[in-house]
């Protein structure tokens, strides 16, 4: 799903204008961001968390960086989304 359509079914189903949905799912999705930025973890019931976590040493090795500090956005799903999307497998 691209953005566009993301934003039309936010606005359909909140009953709000395309220009409010787009809005409020680039607040949502800032606010994500520095959240993650500032070391903090994401939790979205029924979804899943986002956070930071430090790239492997092995992986740091592979990449073109003398940077130690790399940091890398991880996701794990809910037991929820899990379910829901296996439910058709």
């Amino acid at each position: 799903m691209v953005t566009e359509k993301l934003i039309n079914e936010i606005a359909l189903e909140a009953g709000i204008s395309k220009a409010d949905a787009g809005h409020v799912l680039q607040v949502m999705i800032d606010t994500i961001i520095k959240s993650i930025a500032h070391g903090e973890k994401v939790e979205l019931s029924g979804f899943g968390n986002f956070f930071a976590k430090p790239l492997t040493a092995y992986a740091q090795e592979n990449t073109n960086t003398n940077n130690t500090n790399i940091n890398v956005l991880a996701f794990q799903q809910s037991t929820a989304l899990k379910a829901s999307i296996n439910l058709n497998s």
